[in-house]
């Protein structure tokens, strides 16, 4: 699969939809017994994702990994959870009233759903049974609010635009033209757009866990698909996109897998190039 003289890996990241998740948001069996077989060589293993860590947390748990998990890096890469000490680091926060300009820029889109990321609360104008049950599928809780008046006292982590598959190149359009210093906004799904700090990517959220523990970046094997994981591949040592990846993200990659997240890619990764290299277990 890959060229054999490659370091030892010490570190492993993933990312959730389209790469670790099944396209029924599940962990296959065979992954969960492949990572598990990470924690028995030494190597650690998180999640980064766009998601809060508190909801990381909760999603772990639900899909039997939580005891595999050494990290997670939230918020694309906003925010680092050390599993084992239970300490949380935040290095990024975004004003409130900065949120607001970009809310008040949608004016002529009242259908859209804004939602005001808090950790893992979701403070919202509006709620529908859909939104609801996205919450709860993800470990969030959305908070219905004036957001107007929250954003005037309140900092936040970052700001969720959800839309229609039909709406989304508009709301795209709109996005692009913001210029407010201190954010950027981008795309992160069909159906979903997001404001977050510009220096903060999952490529710094990368370099920050490898701080943490002590870790060399050329060490690392990260796993992605999407746009918003190319600074994390890019960062790690060794990249590895799914065969399910857009096409860009697989140009920058070192790898890319002959298996998409329905195929086991990360396991296959693992089991038939990480750990045949790893000659004894990785002292902690």
């Amino acid at each position: 699969m890959e060229n054999q003289n490659r370091p030892i890996t010490t570190l492993v990241a993933v990312d959730l939809d389209g790469t670790l998740l099944t396209s029924e948001k599940k962990v296959s069996e065979k992954t969960k017994e492949a990572i598990r077989e990470l924690k028995e060589h030494g190597i650690l293993f998180g999640i980064v994702s766009g998601r809060p860590v508190e909801s990381g947390l909760i999603l772990c748990e639900g899909w039997g990994i939580q005891d595999s998990i050494s990290f997670l890096i939230g918020m694309n890469g906003g925010v680092l959870y050390d599993v084992r000490r239970k300490e949380k680091e935040t290095y990024s926060i975004l004003p409130g009233h900065t949120i607001w300009k970009i809310i008040e820029a949608y004016h002529d889109m009242p259908t859209l759903h804004f939602e005001v990321m808090v950790g893992n609360k979701r403070y919202v104008q509006y709620s529908t049974p859909e939104t609801i049950a996205n919450a709860k599928l993800y470990g969030e809780e959305e908070i219905i609010v004036d957001l107007e008046a929250f954003l005037e006292n309140h900092n936040v982590n970052k700001l969720v635009i959800r839309s229609t598959v039909q709406e989304q190149p508009r709301v795209k359009e709109i996005g692009d033209k913001i210029k407010i210093p201190g954010v950027i906004g981008f795309s992160t799904s069909d159906v979903l757009y997001e404001f977050v700090d510009p220096d903060i990517n999952k490529g710094y959220g990368l370099y920050k866990v490898c701080d943490h523990f002590g870790l060399n970046l050329k060490n690392v094997v990260a796993f992605g698909d999407e746009n918003n994981d190319v600074q994390m591949l890019m960062t790690a040592g060794t990249g590895v996109a799914m065969k399910n990846a857009l096409p860009g993200v697989k140009a920058i990659c070192d790898v890319v897998s002959e298996y998409t997240n329905d195929e086991d890619a990360i396991a296959h990764y693992i089991n038939e190039v990480i750990l045949p290299q790893q000659q004894e277990k990785v002292e902690r």
